[in-house]
């Protein structure tokens, strides 16, 4: 039978994030007490430890929780309660159950080096690194969410242009079947729609030749 894993749970502050903002946070989130340690505690080193000895649910429990605060979250095994041949305690590799650049979900966090989404190596990701990444992760995330915007605008302008275009012809398509019906004459039908701008033009037209031939017949006949 094997021998139940125990973790010990890490918080950090993510790098390049406002940390009065999570301290405003983790403030309103949990009991004053509570809040003020934590930010004590992180002002005077880099990772806080907030829970020992956890088992599984109560490792994901707490790695939600303080992820929802805003907080990067590191899971180690418990020193503790491992057998006397592993590893000294900074040799022991952190359990990523969330990737820290793309907020990805890690199924198998024991198993998996390396996030299936953005490709962050875990063992080897230090804060720089997990900082420009993070960067470039929402770089890409913006254009493709801008791509998409545009691409969705394009289709709509699209469609609203073809439903325009559809309604006109069967608008013209009604109108000439209402004239058959009531047995309107052809000609008729060059005084209605856009016929109506076209015959309205030609009449215009021929007005001004007639008015412009007038009166140089007039100016002929002094």
């Amino acid at each position: 039978m094997s021998q139940q894993k125990f973790y010990d749970v890490y918080v950090s502050y993510p790098p390049g994030i406002d940390r009065e903002r999570i301290n405003a946070c983790l403030l309103d989130n949990l009991p004053e007490n509570e809040a003020n340690d934590l930010i004590q505690a992180l002002a005077e080193r880099p990772q806080a430890i907030i829970a020992e000895n956890c088992t599984k649910d109560e490792r994901e429990n707490a790695q939600q929780y303080f992820s929802y605060l805003g907080l990067d979250v590191i899971i180690r095994h418990s020193l503790e309660l491992m057998p006397d041949d592993t590893e000294e305690e900074d040799k022991v590799q952190p359990i990523v159950d969330q990737c820290p650049v793309c907020r990805t979900m890690i199924d198998n966090p024991e198993e998996t080096a390396e996030c299936p989404t953005c490709r962050l190596h875990f063992a080897t990701a230090t804060e720089a690194v997990i900082a420009r990444k993070r960067i470039e992760w929402e770089e890409k995330v913006a254009f493709e969410h801008k791509k998409q915007q545009e691409i969705a605008h394009r289709m709509q302008l699209e469609k609203l242009a073809e439903e325009k275009r559809l309604r006109k012809q069967i608008r013209a398509e009604l109108e000439e079947k209402m004239e058959k019906e009531l047995g309107m004459p052809r000609w008729m039908s060059w005084f209605k729609g856009e016929k109506a701008l076209i015959t309205g033009g030609v009449i215009l037209v021929v007005v001004i030749i007639l008015i412009a031939a007038g009166y140089f017949l007039g100016q002929s006949g002094k």
